[in-house]
């Protein structure tokens, strides 16, 4: 999926903040256990006892929910207007691409398709919308007109893949997104986002290309929720904003399971990257999938009961919303629905007995989490070019695993945690993706690598790297020789700097050896 831009996605970030937020049991006992102690020292007995009571946490009653916006019940026969949708097998080329702004961005095109039956099975309250791996659903939504509302379904899922749907919503999602028209959308999704690279489900992953945002949240207890279990997930966005040190505009969010809290962040102070991101459901061009998108792995499983509320949900709303299901229902696949076999798990390359001849940056397993290992921060100066060699090695399970070009503005930090003035200018990944203030308005981004033999042809492949300071702009120009002798080029040119230009190296999951 070449959408994803991990910048914002650093574990270490993630544990550092994940203590200012409502979300662990860990962080609620150690808070609770600070008040205490705090209270020991009191000397008045009635002060200590009014204290101590303020760290115990409230019962939540279930409360009926209002109206909603939209209720898809996915009883069969009751709602109107949805509709299934399918994917070509083959992926879009460049030329069709060109052709539709809205597919600009796509891997694969979407397609309404209402020969197609809609598949029903048992869920938690009435019937549930069963998704077959192969085709899902298209949902009749618009525009919401705000920033305040709350998502809610129910899953059961037979097969999760990463950063595939299962419910995703948002306006013009297959659009390309660094110009207009510019995209938002919100996936319910697996990542390998947790500590140690840990799968976890599900995260609430959002975007908006206009800000620049792409926060998210989960439960924070890195674990998989909602397989072969029935799960009800429910997100409020409250409407309130702030803005984050990272620059973006951040809509407070809460993230429940089962109608209880895990994750509150509501403001500057807490989650770096919690929140979402503005205007998600708020514009032209809203649309809606179950089990679907224009990227990734159709989702395999069952989807009920699903609520857009254009309101924020008090905590005993959504736990109200949860007591009205039966969690002991047991949903077997319909009869004839064909589901999709399980995929076989992708297989890593094994580096670890390469022979390096320089310097190694990351590990030969090529599991190095991203943006914890970095190479010499290097200057180029005005109107001058620096050159770097190096061989690549990658796991080869995601384009995305392999070398990261920075371009900064300071020599001496990776992080504004390191320097205060740390800015970056663009960050520059081998699979022809980047992000940044000065790659967002590039001139141009270029390469005629073969996709289909991409993660094969980049291991272990020689890389020629130039990087230009041209004034007020930058260009990085690689030339990739694989093993087999074939030979890549890629460029990045005009990427806008002001001031002073560093590079280093950094990766994911890849090694380098650097000449």
């Amino acid at each position: 999926m070449k959408k994803k831009v991990l910048a914002t996605l650093l574990s270490a970030s993630m544990v550092l903040s994940l203590a200012a937020c409502g979300g662990s049991t860990e962080t609620a006992t150690d808070t609770t256990e600070t008040a205490t102690n705090t209270t020991e020292t009191a000397t008045e007995a009635a002060s200590t006892e009014t204290a101590a009571e303020t760290t115990e946490t409230a019962e939540v009653t279930a409360e009926e929910a209002p109206e909603a916006k939209y209720h898809f019940t996915f009883d069969e026969g009751v709602d109107e207007g949805i509709v299934a949708a399918t994917r070509p097998a083959e992926a879009l080329t460049e030329d069709e691409k060109a052709a539709d702004p809205l597919l600009a961005g796509a891997t694969y095109a979407i397609t309404e398709d209402d020969t197609l039956p809609l598949l029903y099975a048992d869920g938690v309250v009435g019937n549930s919308l069963y998704v077959n791996g192969e085709y899902g659903y298209k949902l009749p939504i618009d525009s919401l007109g705000k920033d305040e509302y709350t998502i809610s379904f129910w899953i059961n899922a037979e097969r999760l893949s990463t950063y595939g749907p299962t419910i995703q919503l948002g306006r013009n999602m297959g659009a390309e997104g660094s110009t207009e028209p510019f995209v938002t959308w919100l996936n319910f999704t697996q990542t390998e986002w947790g500590t140690a690279s840990a799968k976890i489900f599900p995260v609430a992953w959002n975007r908006n290309s206009e800000t620049g945002a792409w926060p998210w949240v989960y439960a924070t207890d890195d674990s998989i929720h909602g397989k072969k279990e029935w799960c009800m997930v429910t997100v409020v966005a409250t409407g309130d904003t702030y803005t984050q040190e990272d620059g973006f505009d951040r809509v407070a969010s809460k993230f429940y399971l089962d109608g209880e809290l895990m994750w509150d962040c509501s403001n500057v102070d807490e989650a770096a990257y919690g929140g979402f991101a503005t205007n998600i459901l708020n514009g032209d061009g809203v649309e809606g999938y179950v089990g679907i998108n224009y990227w990734d792995t159709v989702f395999k499983g069952f989807i009920d009961d699903m609520y857009i509320f254009d309101t924020a949900l008090t905590d005993g709303q959504v736990k109200g919303l949860y007591e009205l299901g039966d969690t002991s229902v047991t949903p077997v696949a319909p009869e004839g629905a064909e589901a999709a076999e399980e995929e076989t798990e992708a297989v890593a390359n094994d580096n670890t007995g390469v022979e390096v001849t320089g310097t190694l940056l990351g590990s030969l397993a090529c599991d190095t989490a991203f943006w914890t290992e970095f190479s010499d921060v290097v200057e180029v100066p005005e109107g001058e070019s620096v050159t770097v060699n190096f061989k690549n090695y990658t796991d080869g399970l995601a384009n995305w695993d392999n070398f990261l070009v920075v371009l900064q503005n300071v020599a001496d930090a990776h992080s504004a945690d390191d320097n205060a003035d740390y800015a970056e200018y663009a960050v520059l990944r081998a699979d022809n993706y980047g992000w940044g203030t000065g790659y967002d308005n590039i001139a141009t981004a270029e390469c005629d690598w073969n996709w289909d033999t991409f993660t094969a042809d980049i291991n272990g492949a020689d890389v020629e790297l130039t990087i230009t300071n041209n004034g007020d702009t930058a260009d990085v120009v690689a030339v990739v020789t694989t093993a087999d002798g074939k030979t890549y080029n890629q460029s990045y040119t005009g990427i806008a700097i002001d001031g002073d230009l560093y590079y280093c190296l950094t990766l994911e999951k890849a090694a380098l050896d650097i000449q």
